[in-house]
Parts: structure tokens; C-alpha cells; sequence
């Protein structure tokens, strides 16, 4: 017979995991979006006739749910121009723009999708005007749709947007083509139900098929989650539906598998949060996209009595996007990204203020308004692979970016060595993110490395690769970093060299080969061009990867060394550019696309026909440079060096001049610039 000694370590054995994660509790509804104190407390007569009119104008109109699946929001887009149609009828539908008329099966799923988007949100908004007026007529539309939606739920075919079928549709839907959408509803379908669900409309039975039906949407989720890969932002949804509508219909299993699951919050917090807070796609419009889901996950986890508020890699993806703002609170658009700026985003901080009760969060929550001289330095972000270059202050804060990090998976770019600038209170180069995913462009503009700022072989993409940061420095006088990559172009070794002070930005691209082929050194950027009689139209015959996107290009016919380009941003700001080692390239200016696809965006690109190249840039951001010239750098053995190994400078200002020595190798040893012996970086005052 067992001893009890033994017994009870065996039943410790088993409730250990317990334990650890943490006792479950069910308060009584509604328990999520609002509790019964918090409705019970609201004092907002403004907010709660608000809420009454929009519920109203629901109510007005004939309940309409479709009864057959729906396909991906993104072709009820015009391809065209992107914009969204509108439904002339149920199977004809008109671009606003240019008129055209779509008729095609796929676009009328699209339509039926959006207008499941809609369904959905109505039901909230009807769940909040029945919660905080306890009248039933808001209570039993909600309850319409949803046994609706739970009695169509089992006849939809699994599908996904590319036309698969089944069990072939693995990351597909049922309602909607993707499991994305799946849980984003069944989250919205959830929250409403809960705020609802007391109501003397429902039956017990109305209770338990609703309740079934919201378990079933996100147990289909589970069943195909693995080929997701769990790390990326879909996981983040599934994890929410799994702990919101757990929470909601009081099944603890779903909660933890939300939560402590294979691909669950704490998962994710170790493998998708790089270790500078950043999400690992490298695109900020991905980071609050997750972050959203993550906030659903927390708030849900909190009301059934689990708390994270002091887990400090956690509460690091809110701290991570402060350090990629500019000086203004606008984001770098890396990768697939859209604008975003930390101003817009303030519910974010503010949820972040309220839940881990740091301080840091409230400038950015909009409890303390200014979002200038927030003291952000320099800093290399290593985990995420980009360097943050700061000098100056408040407005006059000017800002490097350089991406050298991962690729960023399916929503990375080809775009190793890509630079992003802010000066003069504006972005001046940029990335053009992802556009839209409903135009050709976002594949034949977006996805090309013409479309950055760095440098193009042969016009060809950049493969998928991973850089490296040789060099990182903050001082008082500049900031500095050189970066390496080696893997985006088989054969070719890329390395950048980046010099910041508050009134000029220095540039070195160094490209070595194994054969002659057309570099491309590109940027895009914000401005007018002036403009001389030696930029020559010309005939440009560029079609591979993005190069058919380059518009209106001129050549310069006069190359000069160097080479000074001037660009006007605002009435009284004006950057220079300074091209150096000119000789044997041509230069070439026009434009490309930017955010959408009527903000036509100047270009300036160098191209030299060689295994090994060159660039040399000096960005004078307070229009004071008067001259810069170049300064040969010798070994120690008193041999001049060549342009791949080091380069020298001199850059006059009217009152004084610097001296700056680069030395670009791998491996650094004793150089000189003149009698100043120096290794890795030389920046002297003469």
C-alpha cells in the first residue's frame, strides 16, 4: 500500500504547474471590456448618448449577415490606386477613383468580409449601449447575431486567400480566409457577449450555443496554429482569442494555452520580443499590431487573477519604440511598415502607465504632453540590428537610422545598410514601407532594394541576410557606427561607415567584388532638387526589381569632384549633399515612389561600372560647409591606402574646419592622416 508520504508528493508532483501559473478565477460578468463596477461608476452623459446614437443607427437598419464565406479584405481594393470600392450591389462594385466596375467572385468575398468586419464592431457597440442602459433591444440584436453566426458557423468551408481548400487551407478560416481574422472576431463577438450576456433576452440555451460557438472558433485556431510557426504577430491574436473568449466563457483550458501554451504570451515574450523591446519583424507597425493582442492577452489573464505587471521583458515592448522615435515622435517605416508616430499611439503608454505603474510611460501616455528633448541618445539597438545615431536638441536634433539586423521574415525587405535621416524637423531620407498590400507595387516597389537607401548590384535584389556592426560609438562631438555585410550578394562584401554631428552627416559605402558589375548607391529623399543646366534628361532603360518605378530621371552631365547637390525642405532650410569620388560614375537624379502611390519622392543615385567601388557622401544639414576635399591615409609602412581600406577628409566651415580619418577594414591597426596617427575613426577640430 502507498505511504502517504509518497502519495503526497506525488499529488504535489501533479498540481505543481498549478502553482506556477497561477490559481483561474471566474468573476461574474460582465468581466472583460467593462466590469459591473465600472458601468455601475460611469458618470458620462456625453459618452452615454454617444453610444446610444450609434447603437440606434444600427438598430435602423435590417439585420443583413452573409451566409457564405468571405476572402481577403485586401482585394476590395482597387490594384490601380488603392482604393477601397464601393458596393453599387451586392455583385458589382466601383472604384471611387477611376471608376472601374468589379464583378469577380473573389472581389464579392472581399465584400463580405468587410462586411463581416462591420457585424462584428456593431456588436460592441450595440453590447456597450445595453450595458450601460440596460436597454433589452441593444441586448437582443447581439443575441441574434450570434446564433446566427453560431447556426452558419459549421457550414462554411475551410478556405484560404490564395483559393485552397479544407484541410490544404492550414493557415485559411471558415467566416473569413485566415485564421488572423478568425481570432480578431472571435475576440469582438466575445466582448460583446460578455457585456450582454445577463440579459432576460437570453436563454440558457442561447447561452450554451453562443458559448460553444466562440470555444469553436479558436479550438479550429489550435487545430492549425502550428503552421503559423508561433513566433510571428498571428500568434499574438491566437493567444488573445484563446484567453479572451476563456475568460469569457469560463473555460480554464483556454486560458492557459493562451498564456503558458506552446506558442503562448510567455513563449512568445522569450522568442518574438528582441531583447531592446523591439518585435523580431523589424517593422513598427507590426510592433503595435502585436502589442494590441498582447494588451487584449494581459487584460483577460488579469481578470481571471494572473499578473505580469512586474515582468520587466515584458513591460520592455513598450520602452523599445521610444528609442526608434525621431525627434519629433515619428517612427522610421522599416520593412513592412506603415507612418506611425508615438503621439497617435498615446492609449498605448497610457494602458502600459496604468498597468505597470512606471512613470517613464507617462510623456508618451499624454499625461505630460511635450514629446521634445526626451533625452534620447545614440544607441545601438543589437538584438533588433539597428543603430540609433542622435546629435543635437529638441527641434534641432537631427537623426540617423541604419538597419544592419535581421531580415525581418516574411515582412522583412531586401534592404541590408538601408539608412533613414531626420533633420531640420522633418524626415529627410526615407523608407517607403509597405504601401499597401493590395497594389502590385507593394511586391514590384517595396520588396526591391532600389526602393531604399543603400546600394544595388547589377539591378538585382539583395538576398535575405543579416549584417554585422564592426563599430559603434557616442561621443560629445559625434555619434559613429560601421557596419558589414557580406551575404546580401554572393560574392560582394558591403560595408557602411556613418559619421553624425549636430550640422553634417558623413557617408562612406564601400562595395568589393569578385567581378565588374553596375553599383547602385541610392537615396530618397524629402525636398526639391535645385536644379542646374547640367542635369540632362535622359532616356533610362532600368526594368529589373523596381527600376522600372524610377521616373523623370535626369543625368548629370558635368561630374566635378566634388560634386555639390542642393535640396530646399522649408522656406529657409536647405541640406547639401557633397558626392566625393566622382571619377568614373555617372549620377543620376528623379523619383521614385514614397508612402502611397501619388507622393512622388526625389532620388539621387551614383552608379559605377567595377568590382570595387566607393561612395562618398557629406550631408550638410546647416547649409555652413564651404568646401570638402580629400586626404590620402597611409599604413604605417607609409603606403597610401586605398579607398576600400581608409579614407581622409577635410570639411571647412567659415569660422573653422575638421579633419576626419575612416579606416573602413575589418581588422583596424595604426594609420595615419598626415603626422595624426589614429585607428578606426579620426575627428579632429583644426
Amino acid at each position: 500500500m502507498m505511504s502517504s508520504k509518497i502519495y503526497f508528493y506525488i499529488v504535489i508532483f501533479c498540481l505543481f504547474p498549478l502553482f506556477v501559473q497561477g490559481e483561474i478565477v471566474f468573476q461574474d460578468r460582465p468581466r472583460f471590456l467593462h466590469t459591473k463596477s465600472e458601468i455601475e461608476s460611469l458618470n458620462n452623459p456625453a459618452e452615454l448618448q454617444r453610444a446610444m446614437r450609434q447603437a440606434d443607427a444600427i438598430l435602423d437598419k435590417p439585420l443583413k449577415i452573409p451566409e457564405k464565406e468571405g476572402d481577403w479584405i485586401f482585394y476590395y481594393y482597387c490594384p490601380k490606386d488603392n482604393a477601397m470600392l464601393k458596393a453599387e450591389t451586392e455583385t458589382r462594385h466601383i472604384c471611387p477613383a477611376c471608376g472601374t466596375a468589379y464583378t469577380d467572385e473573389r472581389t464579392i468575398g472581399a465584400y463580405r468580409t468587410h462586411l463581416n468586419y462591420k457585424i462584428d464592431k456593431d456588436c460592441i457597440t450595440l453590447a456597450k449601449a445595453y450595458a450601460f442602459t440596460g436597454d433589452e433591444r441593444y441586448a437582443e440584436r447581439v443575441k441574434q447575431i450570434l446564433l446566427k453566426l453560431a447556426a452558419l458557423y459549421p457550414t462554411f468551408e475551410r478556405h484560404d486567400r490564395w483559393g485552397r481548400k479544407g484541410v490544404l487551407a492550414v493557415v485559411g478560416g471558415r467566416r473569413y480566409a485566415q485564421n488572423l481574422d478568425e481570432a480578431v472576431s472571435a475576440i469582438d463577438l466575445a466582448s460583446a457577449y460578455d457585456l450582454v450576456a445577463d440579459a432576460t433576452c437570453f436563454s440558457d440555451e442561447d447561452r450554451k450555443n453562443i458559448e460553444k460557438f466562440l470555444q469553436n472558433i479558436v479550438r479550429e485556431i489550435l487545430k492549425f496554429q502550428i503552421f503559423h510557426g508561433g513566433k510571428n504577430n498571428h500568434q499574438t491574436w491566437f493567444n488573445a482569442a484563446y484567453t479572451v473568449v476563456g475568460l469569457i466563457t469560463g473555460d480554464e483550458s483556454l486560458i492557459r494555452e493562451g498564456i503558458y501554451g506552446r506558442y503562448g504570451l510567455l513563449w512568445q515574450v522569450e522568442n518574438s520580443i528582441t531583447r531592446d523591446g523591439l518585435w523580431y519583424e523589424g517593422t513598427i507597425a507590426y510592433h503595435f499590431y502585436a502589442l494590441q493582442a498582447i494588451q487584449y492577452t494581459l487584460d483577460a489573464a488579469k481578470s481571471s487573477g494572473i499578473d505580469f505587471s512586474k515582468n520587466e521583458r515584458l513591460k520592455s515592448m513598450w520602452l523599445g519604440p521610444i528609442n526608434l522615435a525621431y525627434p519629433d515622435g515619428s517612427m522610421p517605416v522599416f520593412h513592412d511598415s506603415d507612418p506611425v508616430n508615438l503621439k497617435i499611439t498615446n492609449l498605448f503608454f497610457l494602458w502600459a502607465y496604468r498597468y505597470f505603474g512606471d512613470k517613464i510611460f507617462e510623456r508618451y501616455a499624454g499625461i505630460k504632453s511635450d514629446l521634445q528633448d526626451t533625452g534620447l541618445k545614440s544607441i545601438n539597438l543589437s538584438d533588433t540590428g539597428i543603430a540609433v545615431l542622435r546629435k543635437g536638441e529638441g527641434n534641432k536634433q537631427v537623426c540617423v537610422m541604419l538597419d544592419y539586423g535581421p531580415h525581418g521574415d516574411s515582412h522583412g525587405h531586401p534592404d541590408k545598410l538601408n539608412i533613414v535621416v531626420f533633420a531640420n524637423g522633418k524626415e529627410f531620407l526615407l523608407d517607403p514601407g509597405r504601401i499597401s498590400y493590395s497594389v502590385p507595387e507593394y511586391n514590384t516597389w517595396c520588396r526591391t532594394t532600389v526602393a531604399h537607401n543603400t546600394v544595388v548590384i547589377d539591378e538585382k535584389n539583395q538576398q535575405p541576410s543579416t549584417g554585422k556592426l564592426l563599430y559603434f560609438v557616442d561621443s560629445v562631438d559625434y555619434s559613429a557606427c560601421l557596419s558589414i555585410c557580406d551575404s546580401a550578394y554572393p560574392g560582394y562584401v558591403l560595408k557602411r561607415f556613418l559619421l553624425l554631428t549636430e550640422n553634417f552627416l558623413v557617408d562612406v559605402f564601400s562595395v568589393e567584388g569578385q567581378k565588374k558589375a553596375d553599383i547602385d548607391w541610392i537615396i530618397h529623399f524629402r525636398g526639391e532638387l535645385k536644379e542646374t543646366q547640367d542635369f540632362v534628361p535622359v532616356d533610362f532603360q532600368g526594368v529589373r526589381d523596381g527600376y522600372k518605378h524610377l521616373k523623370n530621371v535626369k543625368k548629370v552631365d558635368a561630374i566635378r569632384e566634388p560634386l555639390s547637390i542642393e535640396i530646399s525642405q522649408h522656406t529657409n532650410d536647405r541640406i547639401r549633399i557633397f558626392l566625393l569620388k566622382n571619377q568614373n560614375s555617372e549620377i543620376f537624379t528623379g523619383t521614385g515612389i514614397g508612402y502611397h502611390l501619388k507622393d512622388s519622392v526625389p532620388f539621387l543615385m551614383q552608379r559605377k561600372n567595377s568590382s570595387v567601388a566607393t561612395f562618398i557622401a557629406v550631408y550638410d544639414f546647416s547649409s555652413r560647409i564651404k568646401h570638402v576635399q580629400n586626404i590620402p591615409v597611409y599604413d604605417k609602412k607609409n603606403k597610401k591606402m586605398t579607398e576600400n581600406e581608409a579614407i581622409g577628409m577635410k570639411i571647412l566651415l567659415p569660422e573653422k574646419s575638421f579633419e576626419i580619418g575612416i579606416d573602413l577594414r575589418d581588422k583596424v591597426s595604426d594609420v595615419f592622416l598626415g603626422s595624426k596617427k589614429f585607428q578606426r575613426l579620426l575627428f579632429r577640430e583644426t
